[in-house]
């Protein structure tokens, strides 16, 4: 971890911060159930000069996608527009943390539209749509880590690494797909537990509520219920291409505190 000094000196060198503008694919894409657009949200559309040119790094290798940003006036008002009638939306307006914000517009706008979403301190070193196969439903990887609860076994023998938490800051799926409705309502249903109870470490309920967990079992859910041959499953981490931390991604928290920090709380009313 960084000093707060040797934060402070090396800030200077990503000043001025840079205004981030959506980006539109420059050429054809060979998917044709998934939309070729990758969401991305942070609180707002400027970053330190080192994690722009890593976005922008991203952004040239995947010249068939297109690119939307959602700072926190686009995303508010997308999820009133088009959720403000859902069960969904009051747990998004009551939701104490920028994670539980992002997780809940991930699920729904992919829902909504389709498309592919990244957390925007993430990436991939090549390209994210030849992951896919042009008939591909969805994509979806696996995180190194592994999950001490297995799952049911019709899941195990459909999923590619059932011992593995399934990662949630990068996917893609086609518009309407049955994993993100059955999703959002987990949300939902787990909702009335989580409720105006205080945690000692707010990360981990996040992380259960609208997160990897929720996203792990949900994903485990349907592989036991259901098959679709169609949906990717892209090994660990992109099968090794994925990028956790661009460089220079730190420097957003420098405006934005980091929910890691918060102990002893509620994570919503």
């Amino acid at each position: 971890m960084l000093s707060t000094i040797k934060k402070q000196i090396l800030m200077i060198g990503e000043k001025p911060m840079q205004t981030l503008s959506d980006r539109k694919a420059t050429t054809q894409t060979h998917l044709q159930n998934i939309p070729p657009v990758v969401y991305q949200t942070w609180e707002v559309d400027y970053f330190g000069k080192t994690h722009f040119a890593e976005i922008e790094k991203f952004r040239d290798l995947n010249p068939d996608l297109s690119f939307e940003l959602f700072a926190k006036e686009k995303l508010e008002a997308y999820m009133e527009e088009v959720w403000g009638n859902h069960p969904i939306y009051p747990i998004f307006k009551k939701s104490k943390f920028g994670p539980m914000f992002a997780d809940i517009f991930r699920y729904c706008i992919l829902l909504e539209r389709g498309g592919f979403y990244f957390d925007i301190s993430k990436g991939c070193s090549g390209s994210v749509s030849s992951l896919c196969a042009a008939n591909s439903t969805g994509l979806i990887s696996y995180e190194a880590h592994d999950c001490v609860v297995i799952p049911n076994m019709k899941a195990i023998e459909r999923m590619a690494h059932p011992e593995k938490y399934i990662l949630q800051w990068g996917m893609g799926f086609a518009k309407g797909h049955p994993i993100l409705q059955k999703l959002i309502e987990n949300i939902c249903e787990y909702y009335p537990y989580f409720k105006g109870k205080s945690f000692a470490i707010p990360k981990n309920a996040i992380l259960s509520l609208t997160g990897p967990g929720m996203f792990t079992k949900t994903i485990r859910e349907f592989f036991n219920e259901s098959v679709d041959e169609n949906l990717t499953q892209a090994g660990i981490d992109f099968n090794g291409s994925g990028i956790y931390s661009l460089k220079g991604s730190w420097v957003r928290y420098a405006t934005v505190p980091a929910y890691t920090t918060a102990n002893s709380t509620i994570i919503v009313d």
